[in-house]
Order: structure tokens, then C-alpha cells, then sequence
């Protein structure tokens, strides 16, 4: 074993293509044990999703696409919801965290749903009656001080931002370029997972 605490592979074992399925499978063994991510997102609805292969398959299919629409979002609470991901946790659009999101909640409950998009438009309602702007069309500045305001311990909204975040972490960690940020590469397997460095808790 390396210092770095992963195992390497025999040559020829790596995965030529790494789905969703195997990169949600090692992302949630790392949550179980307790060495990837903060613990209060382990309950969170975004991680159930993680044991449906069908799914997770369908999301591999979904996302490479070039021509797919929103199966649950509108086009504009899809855009949004990308502005915000970006905003919240740096590299998510690479990652489509905002699509994969969508995917999800077309498979989730009406609660569950109902839950995301009172959070959702919990932002959108205060672009537009702060800036009088749809998130899309906010300054970065801008942006920023919504989501400084929103995450604040004392703010009203704390519980929608926490929420989102939740939701965002969850897809963005589950993708490729999560588990790279986590340490995982393709042709290694986790002994333990480094926990995430972001100094900013991805505010």
C-alpha cells in the first residue's frame, strides 16, 4: 500500500469506462465507514438513490447525451439550479450535477420533490425580490451575497441552503471528477478516503 492509502491494481484491471454505478458504490462504502464527506449528509434523501443500479444506469445514459431535456425540473429551474451548483460547489457543471439532480428527483417522491423545489424557489424568490433578477442573470457578486445570506447561522433560510447543498454535494461527489477530488483514481482502490480539503466548506 502507498502512502497515499490506496491500493494499486494489477496492469490491465483498470475500467475502460467508469459508470455511475461503480463511482455512487465506492462513494457510499466511504460514507458508511465514515472516511468521505460530513456525516449530517449521510441522511440525506440524495444518497438512497446511490443503491438503484437501474437508475444510476439511466443516469450514465442520460447525461452523455447531447440532446437531453429535464425530466422533472422546468428548462429555467434546470438553469437555475446549475448556476446555484456552480456557485455552491466549484466544478459541478463539469460534473452535471445539475442534470443528474434532475434525474434523481424524476425517480423520488412527491415529498421529496415538493421539499426541493420549496428550497429552490426559496432562492429564486429572493434574487427577484432583492436584485429584481432570475438567479441566472445575477452578478457574481451578487450571487455571493445571496448564498453568504442564505448559509448565515442565523438566517431563516439556513435549512432550504442546506438542503440544496446537501443535494448538489451528493451529485457532484458521486461523479468522476468528485472521487478524483476525493483521491480515487481508476486504477486504484480506496484503502481510506482523505477527507475534502475545501477550506470554504463549499459556501
Amino acid at each position: 500500500m502507498s502512502s497515499s492509502g490506496l491500493h494499486a491494481l494489477p496492469d490491465g484491471t483498470a475500467p475502460e469506462r467508469i459508470s455511475r454505478r461503480e463511482l455512487a458504490r465506492a462513494l457510499l462504502g466511504a460514507l458508511t465507514a465514515g472516511i468521505a464527506l460530513p456525516s449530517p449528509l449521510n441522511g440525506h434523501p440524495v444518497y438512497r438513490h446511490f443503491l438503484s443500479n437501474a437508475l444510476l444506469d439511466a443516469a450514465d445514459e442520460h447525461l452523455s447525451s447531447q440532446n437531453s431535456k429535464p425530466l422533472f425540473l422546468s428548462a429555467d429551474q434546470l438553469h437555475a439550479l446549475d448556476v446555484l451548483s456552480e456557485a455552491l460547489v466549484p466544478s459541478s457543471r463539469r460534473a452535471k450535477a445539475a442534470a443528474f439532480i434532475d434525474l434523481l428527483l424524476s425517480a423520488d417522491t412527491s415529498d421529496v420533490q415538493h421539499k426541493f423545489l420549496a428550497s429552490l424557489s426559496s432562492f429564486e424568490l429572493f434574487s427577484q425580490e432583492k436584485y429584481h433578477l432570475p438567479i441566472e442573470s445575477l452578478a457574481p457578486t451578487q450571487l455571493n451575497d445571496l448564498l453568504t445570506e442564505f448559509s448565515a447561522p442565523d438566517s431563516t433560510q439556513r435549512a432550504n441552503f442546506n438542503h440544496l447543498k446537501h443535494w448538489v454535494a451528493g451529485a457532484y461527489y458521486s461523479s468522476e471528477i468528485g472521487m478524483r477530488e476525493l483521491g480515487w483514481t481508476p486504477d486504484r482502490v480506496f484503502a481510506t478516503f482523505p477527507a475534502c480539503t475545501h477550506s470554504d466548506g463549499h459556501k
